[in-house]
């Protein structure tokens, strides 16, 4: 599952620093070399993407936890507070977890399949 979410974490920086995706920038694109953040190659990002959004068919709650956790950067108590109603944040984590388990299931299928 460690795998997974560092692969998640490079995702969601690798959306954010696209011009014209479904997803807003979050932030200006750093082209330093200094920058630390994980990253993907298009082709892995865009892997990954669609990954995500099989999670959307399969399970809208836990895709919008997904782009708020790894996109947005929220906690899994801001999401909670934000939901309505509002849910302690060990329901978010538990509902994450599973996000993350089934997108690394299709990451793995897709890269099979390639």
């Amino acid at each position: 599952m460690k795998d997974i979410r560092y692969l998640l974490s490079a995702w969601g920086n690798w959306g954010g620093s696209r011009i014209g995706t479904e997803y807003k920038a979050a932030w200006l694109i750093v082209t330093a070399s200094s920058d630390i953040r994980p990253m993907l190659s298009d082709e892995d990002g865009e892997i990954v993407d669609r990954a995500v959004g099989r999670l959307k068919v399969f399970d809208p709650l836990g895709y919008d936890i997904v782009v708020a956790y790894y996109r947005e950067k929220a906690s899994c108590r801001a999401i909670g507070e934000g939901m309505k109603p509002h849910r302690h944040h060990s329901f978010v984590s538990k509902v994450l977890e599973s996000a993350e388990a089934y997108i690394a299931g299709r990451v793995a299928e897709i890269f099979e399949a390639a």
